[in-house]
């Protein structure tokens, strides 16, 4: 009998707005907690090893009918926090399920603050967005970073049969909305969070995650991998090591970022060296990406003064905030005439921009395993640019670069090490030759097509399979 009233249609409609205002009060204590004094003590008690016990419990209340279980239609929704105008993992995979027929909602704080509702986003048809004021992407400031409210709330004026939930800091939001509405989760990590970095603003630099913040990020990314319809991720590596330490044996489907060919810019570009009034017989090595202190670009700059025939060209965001020290630096080797630099292109003009440098070159430091581990976008773009590439020996990259004979790798800290690489480019215009020939082997052979359309096929398997 208990079980008949828990079911009734009636009493769920009746019960859930009490449910809803819990939640809201929840997410409102947090915050609370966060700014009382003995705030970290306040945490411990409200919470263990898995996140947000308050929240775990309400997410089980027999009234949510769970995740999955009312999943019908077509409908995605995406939760995102980035920058859509360069991300562009999140356009190729909603541009790939809308070519299959979903329709895509992406949800996503405006991060310029006004810019991004004004830029014209346009992914092509079956795509749209529902674009929130840059305040509702203020919980990635305050710990544990998940606790994104605002898009929570907006998430429940649909009814899809998935969200699609974007990095660590949008899954617990989507997890919670798939457990109201009976909607599939899609948790997709583009970075593996709990072994990334944070700024610590009392040494003033980026540190891994520790202690209870990091048990509360690997709980939620446990939680994922338990309870979430599908887990994706970007790479073997990280496909492994959670499957082993936090999934019992449950392994993410790997997407990696290899951009879809031909890619189509929204415009069209001269060779790099023309848009610079270059000499074509110069060397010119591209970084093309993010910019700023986790990015290590710094021996890059210092090994120009021992490759003196090589012109460094950095295009990418933030060049305002952190281009005066790299041009002091430059200046420091002697390289000051050699490094140039850009503003970022759209994503999807990265690859028709890139063409007619001489060779991309990638690095990180080691100051985490996502680092060490990570099998970046810019490498697959460098290629489908037809450019031989440079990369850091961390695994995932050097094995990329060196089963494919694609380039070389080098010791990201060793500045004449960086500059041994680029001089064998340039000595040996064979090989870099033999590179640049087999950058289309290689991804004729990694078939970007193929790699989009796992992400689909995650999608039709779920409609595929029956309700629990």
């Amino acid at each position: 009998m208990l079980r008949r009233l828990r079911n009734s249609p009636v009493v769920r409609a009746l019960l859930r707005p009490v449910l809803h205002a819990g939640i809201d009060r929840y997410f409102r204590l947090r915050r609370l907690i966060a700014t009382m004094p003995g705030a970290r003590l306040m945490r411990r008690l409200a919470s263990g090893r898995l996140p947000a016990l308050p929240m775990k419990a309400a997410m089980r209340w027999p009234l949510g009918p769970g995740v999955g279980r009312r999943a019908e239609g077509h409908d995605v929704v995406m939760l995102v926090v980035s920058d859509l105008r360069i991300d562009p993992r999140v356009e190729r995979e909603a541009r790939a399920l809308a070519r299959a027929g979903y329709a895509i909602t992406v949800i996503c704080p405006d991060l310029g603050q006004g810019e991004l509702a004004g830029a014209g986003l346009d992914w092509g048809p079956g795509i749209r967005f529902d674009i929130l004021p840059w305040t509702a992407a203020s919980f990635v400031n305050e710990t544990p970073g998940f606790l994104a409210h605002d898009l929570y709330e907006r998430a429940l004026d649909y009814r899809p049969f998935a969200y699609h939930a974007h990095d660590l800091n949008t899954a617990f939001a989507g997890l919670a909305a798939a457990r109201m509405t009976g909607a599939h989760l899609i948790a997709d990590f583009h970075e593996w969070t709990s072994e990334n970095v944070h700024w610590d603003a009392r040494q003033s630099a980026y540190q891994p995650f520790q202690g209870q913040w990091k048990q509360q990020l690997q709980g939620l990314e446990a939680r994922c991998l338990a309870e979430a319809s599908s887990v994706i991720t970007v790479c073997d590596s990280i496909a492994d090591a959670m499957a082993s330490e936090l999934g019992h044996g449950r392994r993410p489907v790997v997407v990696r970022n290899i951009p879809m060919l031909p890619s189509a810019g929204s415009q069209s570009y001269p060779p790099l060296k023309r848009q610079l009034g270059l000499a074509d017989d110069s060397f010119v090595l591209l970084w093309q990406g993010g910019t700023g202190p986790t990015r290590l670009i710094e021996p890059i700059i210092e090994a120009l003064a021992l490759a003196p025939r090589c012109t460094f060209v950095i295009r990418g965001p933030s060049l305002d905030q952190f281009g005066p020290g790299y041009q002091a630096l430059a200046g420091s080797v002697g390289a000051a005439e050699r490094l140039i630099l850009l503003p970022p292109v759209r994503s999807r003009d990265v690859v028709a921009a890139a063409y007619g440098a001489d060779a991309g070159i990638w690095t990180l430091p080691s100051l985490c395993r996502n680092f060490t581990y990570a099998l970046p976008n810019k490498i697959f773009e460098y290629m489908a640019s037809r450019l031989p590439v440079l990369v850091a020996a961390h695994p995932e990259a050097r094995q990329m670069v060196e089963r494919h004979g694609v380039g070389l790798a080098f010791d990201p800290y060793d500045p004449a090490d960086i500059a041994a690489a680029i001089n064998r480019l340039i000595d040996d215009p064979a090989l870099a030759a033999r590179f640049r020939e087999a950058t289309g082997t290689a991804l004729a052979e990694l078939d970007p097509e193929r790699e989009w359309e796992k992400v689909v096929a995650v999608y039709d398997g779920l409609r595929e399979a029956r309700p629990q």
